[in-house]
């Protein structure tokens, strides 16, 4: 894919296996992205009160957003980017452009290292986890909002359930997270109990 974080690049302070994670959600994410037509930016997405733009802003930004996080840039300059029009002429591009910073960031800095999230201070490492959850849940919202199915591997959503699924949890409303909409489901798949875990 075009843009495209490839994995033989430089994965610096990275796990291997986030690192496999992450490349994961951003192909799920690409794969949602790249279903949504100009049309579809000004429906309602899955998510709360935002528009399909306003959802992929948001998401595309947060490239920007968790590299200056890494890089311990001051918060203040961190939230500034929340007001700005990420997307241009081309969001496809305009978000492998910001995630290939993210990316660069993670492999060169110490990810134990706590940063300066807004919803308080949280290890490196962590943040890149927060980034595999908000890259294929907002593609569940962005394909909820276009009417394609959520792009998801059972991979990656076997990794949400059973390792990133506690983070969820913990991060509740704080992260943006609804409760749980019920209790487990006899034979429902990863991808669904990521869905019910992250109340979507």
């Amino acid at each position: 894919m075009a843009g495209a974080w490839t994995a033989c690049e430089n994965q610096g302070m990275l796990d291997p296996v986030i690192a496999v994670h992450l490349d994961r959600a951003e192909a799920c994410w690409a794969a949602a992205l790249t279903l949504t037509t100009e049309d579809d930016l000004d429906c309602a997405s899955g998510c709360a009160d935002w528009s399909n733009r306003e959802l992929v802003n948001h998401l595309v930004g947060g490239g920007a957003r968790y590299a200056m996080l890494l890089r311990q840039e001051p918060p203040a300059e961190v939230e500034a980017t929340r007001g700005l029009d990420h997307l241009g002429e081309d969001p496809l591009a305009a978000f492998w452009e910001l995630e290939r910073e993210f990316r660069t960031a993670a492999a060169a800095v110490d990810l134990s290292v706590p940063v300066s999230h807004r919803i308080g201070a949280l290890p490196g490492d962590q943040l890149v986890r927060m980034r595999i959850l908000e890259l294929a849940l907002h593609a569940a919202d962005l394909s909820r909002g276009t009417g394609y199915a959520w792009p998801i591997d059972d991979a990656l959503a076997e990794f949400m359930a059973d390792e990133l699924g506690d983070l969820i949890v913990a991060l509740g409303d704080t992260g943006g997270y609804r409760p749980p909409r019920f209790g487990p489901q006899a034979g429902e798949s990863a991808a669904e109990r990521v869905l019910r875990i992250s109340g979507r």
